[in-house]
């Protein structure tokens, strides 16, 4: 990488001066995998060999791995998308085909700027595109939107975008796809689950998998299809190369209830179930009403709602083949909430309905401050001052995701693009 020198003129009454300073190869390298992905795109105009160094694979890796050690060690930067319905025009009722990508960070010391979230990317698709959305699922950088016609595929850092091939198969509503890294290749896979054939008495599933920027067809099917019927709709959980889904115990009349997760491994493209909350899994009536899973920590994260007691139990483990589920907070409240991060030690930050709360679990309370209400956050475009603006009433919900930005591509010759 040959990035290191760096020359300065200094101008003398009689003659000019020239200075010339080198940094080793290993420092640079060491600087610009923890700059933000804004300023590496600025860096990229500055000559081939910046642009080459910064578009290699084993540069994009070592960014990401230190983007994602930042963020485990303090999860204080949110990724909010508003889902607004239309209510004029012939598609009245639908969701809008207008996406946007707001990065909205609890770090900041100012509160003024901690109520504003700020525009990274927005991209439109025409009016007829789709009617419904479903809930957004993040991996290391990429954003994965499912709709009742297609699934796209985002970057907001890098403003890179793809619209996957429609399906061929049947669902129902929104398209069943999760999205993971297949850590054998380096490449990362959408998996898209469909309905080989459906009634009350049986419900058979199959799958396909769609490789980002990878050479073989579009769409395959799987070798083997899951041995269990899934809930519809969910978007799947990503931990370490697995894909996790909730099985529609209603639907499973064909086989005992495995009383876990159907586990999919991105390598192998096989099925598994890993074991869930053995310990006190007769409190679980619905899975996928009683139970939130996603990463929290580095770890894979089960949170689990006793209603009747109110209070929520959040469990980890980082093993998913055998897992050893720790019960790590036991928090008493009134309402569901689900974890969206550990900003520092001894804070959690939870998601209650619109609201964002960031809770001292020491004293079992939320911090002063620290409650946020997603309808007051103010929204700032590349075109507004810093007062931003709010979203109207006919936002459905936010989606909110703990995240990482990368310089992950998703299209074979990702550049950087003009936001909105």
């Amino acid at each position: 990488m040959d990035l290191k020198v760096y020359t300065r003129k200094r101008k003398k009454k009689k003659r000019a001066h020239q200075q010339t300073f080198e940094l080793p190869d290993e420092m640079v390298w060491e600087i610009l995998i923890r700059l933000p992905v804004q300023s590496l795109a600025r860096f990229k105009s500055v000559s081939k060999a910046w642009l080459a160094s910064i578009s290699d694979p084993s540069f994009v890796l070592a960014h990401l791995q230190c983007s994602k050690e930042s963020q485990h060690r303090n999860s204080s930067s949110l990724l909010v998308t508003p889902q607004v319905l239309v209510e004029r025009g012939p598609v009245v009722g639908a969701f809008s085909t207008t996406i946007y990508f707001y990065q909205w960070s609890l770090q900041e010391e100012d509160m003024n700027m901690k109520g504003t979230a700020t525009l990274v990317y927005g991209r439109h698709f025409p009016a007829t595109e789709f009617r419904k959305v479903s809930t957004m699922a993040h991996c290391d950088g990429l954003m994965l939107l499912p709709t009742d016609t297609k699934a796209y595929v985002f970057n907001p850092a890098t403003r890179d975008a793809i619209a996957l091939p429609q399906s061929q198969h049947k669902h129902g509503g929104c398209l069943l796809v999760g999205l993971g890294l297949d850590t054998s290749t380096g490449k990362y896979k959408v998996a898209r689950s469909f309905y080989r054939s459906r009634s009350s008495e049986m419900v058979a599933m199959g799958m396909e998998i769609f490789t980002i920027n990878g050479e073989e067809d579009p769409w395959r099917e799987t070798l083997v299809d899951p041995p269990y019927p899934i809930v519809c709709p969910q978007t799947d959980t990503h931990y370490k190369g697995y894909l996790f889904y909730f099985i529609n115990k209603k639907s499973n009349h064909q086989y005992p209830d495995p009383k876990g997760l159907l586990r999919f491994s991105l390598v192998d493209e096989t099925f598994g179930v890993t074991s869930l909350l053995p310990n006190i899994y007769h409190m679980v009536e619905d899975e996928g009403k009683d139970v939130y899973l996603n990463e929290l920590g580095g770890e894979l994260c089960a949170t689990l709602f006793i209603l009747g007691l109110r209070q929520v139990l959040i469990f980890m483990t980082s093993d998913v083949l055998n897992p050893d589920w720790s019960c790590r907070y036991g928090i008493h409240l009134p309402n569901k909430f689900y974890p969206l991060g550990l900003p520092a030690s001894g804070r959690i930050l939870m998601r209650v309905g619109n609201q964002v709360i960031d809770y001292d679990l020491e004293y079992d309370v939320s911090r002063e401050d620290g409650i946020f209400d997603m309808d007051d956050i103010r929204y700032l475009g590349p075109n507004e001052d810093i007062l931003g603006h709010e979203w109207p009433e006919n936002v459905r919900w936010f989606d909110i995701a703990s995240y990482t930005e990368s310089l992950v591509p998703v299209t074979p010759k990702a550049s950087l693009r003009r936001a909105l």
